[in-house]
């Protein structure tokens, strides 16, 4: 498939979930809760450590000694960080899925819908964010640490990876299954519909070329009035800042909602009328 065939393809899906956004516009909540959560926790990890000023000692010790990041200490930290990252965002992410899910269904989702499920669902997300946390530590570490060929080979296994559990979170969400289940059946569902075809018509993903694009525009143009009017080429950046993280947040959120519609087109082989075109779904993933 050429680029301008994709291109209009994932404009085609991405209206499709827009609608279903537009439906629920809560559902943009919850990567903002994301955001606000893993603030917040960085804020509460980070403020003491440079209150106490043991941030300033860290900073001096990694100039000394750069080998301190291969100390067992440091890696189990860094996991830590990793792990808390992951679960934070996969917990809100689980509750996006939820309501788009209940929306499928027919009904009128809310946040605290999604939210309560996720709650419900804890002990298979806390799982689930430890197995995979610890799967893609671990492959970062061994690709940072390969050269040449093998980290060629190990950015492979990192992709493949990535597809293989494409639809874990639906899988949670719905059948609440352990680590192992949900990547079983993950690759169940690949195989039962389109398989490898999923990557490279993965058309959604073409839709993040209107941030790049928006903001470079905005920040190109504020570059060229910095001279003549600062005060204007300032509003302009921010404007480029806004525009990317408003488009950036409306299409993960979309990504999203076209995940838990795929899982149930893959699942139930159809979809409820007013939500997507069933001929659209099938057709975005034809070779």
């Amino acid at each position: 498939m050429n680029f301008l065939a994709k291109f209009e393809r994932s404009m085609a899906l991405g209206a499709a979930c827009f609608r279903v956004l537009m439906m629920d516009k809560e559902m943009l909540v919850f990567p903002l809760l994301s955001l606000l959560a893993l603030g917040v926790l960085f804020a509460a990890g980070i403020g003491p450590l440079a209150a106490s000023g043991q941030l300033e000692v860290f900073r001096q010790m990694l100039e000394e000694n750069p080998d301190v990041t291969q100390e067992p200490w440091f890696l189990a930290a860094l996991f830590g960080v990793y792990f808390v990252c992951y679960f934070v965002v996969i917990f809100f992410n689980a509750a996006l899925v939820t309501c788009a899910m209940i929306r499928f269904a027919g009904g009128d989702p809310t946040v605290m819908d999604g939210l309560r499920s996720s709650v419900r669902t804890l002990p298979n997300i806390l799982a689930w964010s430890l197995f995979a946390a610890s799967i893609g530590f671990i492959l970062s570490m061994i690709e940072d640490r390969s050269k040449g060929l093998a980290r060629f080979v190990m950015g492979l296994i990192g992709t493949g990876w990535k597809v293989a559990t494409y639809f874990a979170v639906p899988v949670l969400v719905v059948e609440r299954v352990g680590p192992i289940e949900a990547v079983s059946r993950s690759i169940g569902i690949l195989r039962k519909t389109w398989g490898e075809a999923l990557i490279s018509h993965f058309g959604l993903s073409a839709l993040y070329l209107i941030p790049v694009a928006g903001g470079f525009l905005f920040a190109f143009a504020g570059g060229t009035q910095f001279d003549v009017r600062p005060l204007f080429a300032s509003v302009l950046w921010v404007m480029a800042v806004v525009f990317v993280f408003l488009s950036t947040l409306v299409i993960s959120t979309l990504g999203s909602i076209l995940k838990a519609a795929l899982y149930v087109y893959a699942v139930e082989g159809t979809l409820p009328s007013g939500t997507f075109d069933n001929r659209l779904i099938s057709d975005a993933f034809k070779d």
